[in-house]
């Protein structure tokens, strides 16, 4: 396999990006490329060849079909005039298609009680996390913390669909600022704390700006309803409802299985 094409899918994904990953796993006869040969497929572009033609027309065509569906899948060619291509070049091919994501990452907008406690229990865990304040008297209570302006601070986080934006600033004006400057990242989830009150008003002055709310990852008031309200188990609550949209989990206990 080629290590150009190695690097250029991790480069890809380090900068946020989904990338198909193409490999041949099976070449028999009068076929150009082998078996172990790779090529990447993301946005409009692609790395490498299997070989070019018409296999590899289709296979980049099942590539966007992957990267849309986020689902790996395997593919087969007869390389015979009869067969599907009416290629008469004799063989066939098999490969794969792995899709290649960017790591998953958690975004907290407030180190407040409830930020502190979800980066916290997200310490050790598979994921990014990035936790962002306003306060400088808060610049030492959590390593890595971002202080600054969240506006400016998400500007210039890179772009991953795989984020989960979870906002729990100081306040209502804070909780605003912050919704209007994730709505231009790219992200898989929106999670705001608040009451439904506050969430109406933030909807309703979202709309009178023409601003767009996408509702099918909006998640607010924040939350699976778990705790006794305490941070750390709003916290809780809060990764709980993450892990569900990540692995499409269902809520019911294990001992029903």
């Amino acid at each position: 396999m080629d290590l150009c094409i190695l690097e250029k899918t991790l480069q890809l994904v380090k900068l946020g990006k989904k990338v198909a990953l193409v490999i041949l796993t099976k070449s028999s006869g009068s076929t150009p490329r082998k078996e172990g040969t790779a090529m990447s497929v993301w946005d409009e572009s692609f790395i490498g060849t299997i070989g070019g033609g018409m296999v590899e027309h289709k296979v980049i065509e099942l590539a966007r079909k992957s990267l849309n569906m986020n689902q790996n899948q395997s593919f087969s060619f007869d390389l015979n005039k009869e067969a599907e291509l009416g290629m008469s070049c004799g063989g066939s091919v098999e490969g794969y298609i792995k899709i290649v994501r960017p790591k998953n990452r958690v975004v907290i907008l407030g180190a407040g009680h409830i930020g502190k406690s979800l980066y916290q229990i997200l310490e050790g865990s598979d994921f990014e996390t990035i936790i962002i304040d306003d306060r400088e008297e808060y610049k030492n209570l959590i390593p890595n913390l971002k202080i600054g302006n969240y506006n400016e601070i998400l500007k210039n986080i890179s772009e991953n669909e795989n984020t989960y934006f979870v906002i729990v600033t100081r306040g209502h004006e804070t909780d605003s600022q912050s919704l209007k400057a994730i709505l231009e990242k790219k992200s898989r989830y929106i999670g705001m704390v608040g009451s439904k009150k506050k969430i109406v008003e933030i909807r309703n002055d979202f709309k009178r700006l023409g601003l767009l709310i996408p509702e099918e990852k909006f998640y607010s008031p924040v939350g699976l309803k778990l705790s006794d309200g305490t941070p750390y188990e709003i916290a809780v609550e809060i990764l709980a409802e993450i892990l569900s949209i990540k692995n499409d989990g269902e809520l019911r206990h294990r001992r029903s299985y």
